[in-house]
C-alpha cells in the first residue's frame, strides 16, 4: 500500500471514530441520549409495532416522551400531540430535514426534466426551445420538495434503539 492510500485509510478510520455516530453506536441503548435532545428537535420514533411517528419533540421524561406529530387529516395535515411509554418506544432518530428536502427536490427536478425533455421533442417547433424542459423541471422540483417535506427521503442519526 502506498504511503497515500495509508494516510487516506488512517483519516478515513478517525473520522469514524470521532463522528459522533460512531460514538454513539455503543451507547444506542441508553435512555439518557433521548432525554438529552433539546425540545422543538425534529425527531421520528418507530414504535413496538413498526408504526412512524415524526414531528418536534416536545418533552422527554423518565417513562417516555411527548411528541407533536404531523399527520394526516382531512383536509392536509394536522398536528397531534402523541405521549409515548418508554416501553412502546423501539428507536428514536434525529430527522435529517434539509438532506430529505434537498434530495426530494433533486429527484423531482431530474424527473420534470427529463418528462418536459421527452414532451419538448415531440414538438416540431424551435421556438422557446428549453422553457417546457425548465418548466417541468421547476414543477418537478417543488412536486418533490412537498413529497419530501412529510416522507422524509433520508434517515437521519439513531438516538436511542431499545436494547
Amino acid at each position: 500500500m502506498t504511503t497515500v492510500g495509508k494516510a487516506v485509510l488512517i483519516a478515513w478510520l478517525l473520522f469514524t471514530l470521532a463522528s459522533p455516530s460512531g460514538l454513539a453506536q455503543a451507547s444506542l441503548g441508553d435512555w439518557q441520549n433521548a432525554q438529552n435532545l433539546p425540545s422543538d428537535s425534529s425527531i421520528s420514533v418507530k414504535t413496538r409495532t413498526r408504526d412512524r411517528i415524526r414531528g418536534s419533540l416536545v418533552e422527554v421524561t423518565s417513562n417516555g416522551l411527548t411528541i407533536d406529530s404531523d399527520e394526516r387529516g382531512f383536509p392536509g395535515r394536522v398536528t397531534r400531540r402523541r405521549n409515548l411509554r418508554r416501553e412502546d418506544i423501539q428507536e428514536i432518530r434525529l430527522q435529517a430535514r434539509a438532506a430529505s428536502l434537498l434530495t426530494g427536490a433533486a429527484i423531482g427536478v431530474g424527473l420534470g426534466a427529463g418528462i418536459g425533455a421527452g414532451v419538448e421533442s415531440q414538438v416540431k417547433s424551435n421556438e422557446d426551445q428549453g422553457v417546457l424542459t425548465a418548466t417541468f423541471a421547476v414543477l418537478g422540483g417543488v412536486l418533490g420538495l412537498f413529497i419530501a417535506r412529510h416522507y422524509p427521503l433520508i434517515k437521519g442519526t439513531k438516538i436511542y434503539v431499545r436494547p
